[in-house]
C-alpha cells in the first residue's frame, strides 16, 4: 500500500510536494524556523484540496507528509506549546489527519482496502518544535515524545519523536535524512 499511495500522490498531489523550509513557516511571525529544501508533502494543503470546506470544518492535520519504508506525519510548532488546549489540538492533528484526510486520499483514488490494511500501515509521528520558546520541554533524553504524545506511540503510531528544530536540521544536514536516524540506537 505504500507504493500505492506514493504513486497516488505523485499522481494528483504533485503541486504540494514543496520545501520543509515552506511548510515550517510561520505566518502568524512571519518566520521561516526552518532553512531546509529538503522536500515533503504539505499535508495541510493536501487537506484543504480534498475537502474545500472553510478552515473551521477541516479535520486537525500534521502540516508534512513523508513517504518511504513507513509514512511520516510530522508537525512543525515554532510557537509555545505551554497551555492543555493546544497540547491537546497538536494530539488531535496526529489522530484526525492520519485517519481520516489519509483514507479519504485512498478513496478519492478509488483504491480498495480494508480497515486492517488501512490500520496496519506503518505510521511514525514526528514534532519539530522551536526549543527557544519550549524549554521546559528540552530534556536530556534524546529522541523521545514529548507534549503528551506517548499515549499514540505503540497504538496509532509505531512511535512519536519530538526535536527541536536544531537538532532537526542537524540530524537532516548530517545526511540523516529521509529519517534514517529513526532506527538507529542512541
Amino acid at each position: 500500500m505504500l507504493k500505492q499511495l506514493s504513486n497516488i500522490l505523485a499522481n494528483n498531489y504533485s503541486e504540494f510536494y514543496d520545501e520543509i523550509k515552506n511548510i515550517a513557516y510561520d505566518s502568524a511571525n512571519e518566520e521561516y524556523p526552518s532553512k531546509l529544501k529538503n522536500k515533503m508533502y504539505n499535508f495541510d494543503e493536501m487537506a484543504v484540496k480534498i475537502y474545500g470546506i472553510s478552515q473551521d470544518l477541516l479535520p486537525c492535520s500534521p502540516d508534512a507528509l513523508y513517504i518511504s519504508d513507513k509514512i511520516y506525519f510530522i508537525e512543525f510548532k515554532n510557537g509555545k506549546l505551554d497551555t492543555p488546549d493546544k497540547k491537546r489540538n497538536l494530539r488531535l492533528k496526529f489522530a484526525e489527519g492520519p485517519y481520516i484526510i489519509l483514507a479519504k486520499i485512498f478513496k478519492s483514488a478509488n483504491m480498495r482496502f480494508s480497515k486492517q490494511e488501512f490500520f496496519s500501515l506503518p505510521k511514525v509521528g514526528i514534532v519539530i518544535y522551536n526549543g527557544r520558546k519550549n524549554p521546559s520541554e528540552v530534556l536530556n533524553i534524546r529522541y523521545g515524545s514529548r507534549f503528551q504524545l506517548d499515549e499514540y506511540n505503540l497504538t496509532l503510531y509505531e512511535h512519536i519523536y519530538t526535536f527541536t528544530f536544531n537538532q532537526f536540521e542537524k540530524l537532516v544536514i548530517e545526511g540523516k535524512h529521509p529519517f534514517k536516524f529513526l532506527t538507529e540506537t542512541y
